[in-house]
């Protein structure tokens, strides 16, 4: 799940964690969490307990939109974030049953079934989304397919609330900023999976302590950009390191080498307390 808000998103995550974090400069920091039961799947009351918690730091009439995967489809969620106004663009499954205000029901791919390789259409007025409950909540859907005919996911099927529709589909692609934070805590740097831990209380305070080592990693590495430069760029264009990555190669250059560095050790600390000052000093 992705909010977003004038200055940034927040995102939420997947696996047997869900939270929410606020991303900047293309990746998210995360601010609340909550592990979840075996399975890992979540509910809405759930949903709605994460972004309460999150209201402690962002105020709902700051956010810009809700973004949400698959996941997240409750229409009891949906209302409730309609009812406190809340925009939201939520991705829904093919099969999701969409009624029209003529009442006829079809699934959602279905109607984007005649569309070319690319193509974006937007449905005339609300389709009403229906709940297990008998609840529903109504949405404009803005249809894409992003596949050809042979894939098993062809379609991007999107619905919204109190956001511009032909404004979703950018929306919704600023959600792939939450793989970038999954990688920087996994693969490519904090290796999280291989934590042996499975005490949901102990799960919760490890990812509550990556939470605070990755802000700080990513403060050394825009520091380090202020004052050395940015990472150099491939062939491509990109840049060959993240700034997470730069300041995680920064600390470890610190720590490792043989002669202590307190000086510069300490200078790195000063990120965690003061991170304004901390960045505008070159």
């Amino acid at each position: 799940m992705a909010l977003r808000h004038p200055a940034s998103q927040c995102l939420a995550g997947r696996d047997r964690a869900q939270g929410i974090g606020i991303v900047h400069k293309g990746i998210a920091f995360p601010i609340s969490w909550t592990v979840l039961p075996d399975g890992g799947s979540s509910s809405a009351s759930e949903h709605c307990g994460a972004l309460r918690r999150f209201f402690r730091v962002v105020e709902p009439s700051e956010i810009e939109a809700v973004i949400a995967d698959r996941e997240f489809i409750s229409t009891k969620w949906l209302g409730w974030l309609q009812a406190r106004e809340i925009p939201f663009v939520v991705r829904l499954r093919s099969d999701r049953r969409l009624v029209s205000p003529e009442g006829a029901s079809l699934p959602a791919g279905m109607l984007a079934r005649p569309l070319a390789l690319r193509q974006v259409k937007i449905l005339d007025r609300e389709h009403s989304l229906c709940g297990t409950d008998g609840d529903s909540a109504e949405v404009r859907v803005v249809l894409k397919r992003i596949a050809d005919r042979s894939a098993e996911d062809q379609f991007l099927i999107l619905a919204t609330s109190g956001v511009d529709p032909a404004e979703a589909t950018g929306l919704y692609r600023e959600r792939w900023q939450v793989e970038t934070l999954f990688a920087a805590l996994k693969s490519r740097g904090y290796d999280l999976e291989r934590t042996h831990l499975t005490e949901p209380d102990r799960v919760q305070r490890l990812i509550g302590l990556l939470a605070l080592a990755f802000g700080w990693t990513w403060l050394v590495g825009e520091r380090r950009a202020n004052r050395e430069g940015p990472p150099r760029k491939k062939s491509h264009d990109r840049r060959e390191r993240s700034l997470f990555r730069y300041g995680l190669d920064r600390l470890r250059s610190i720590l490792a080498t043989p002669e202590p560095q307190p000086v510069a050790f300490f200078e790195c600390l000063r990120g965690l307390r003061s991170p304004t000052t901390f960045l505008s000093c070159t």
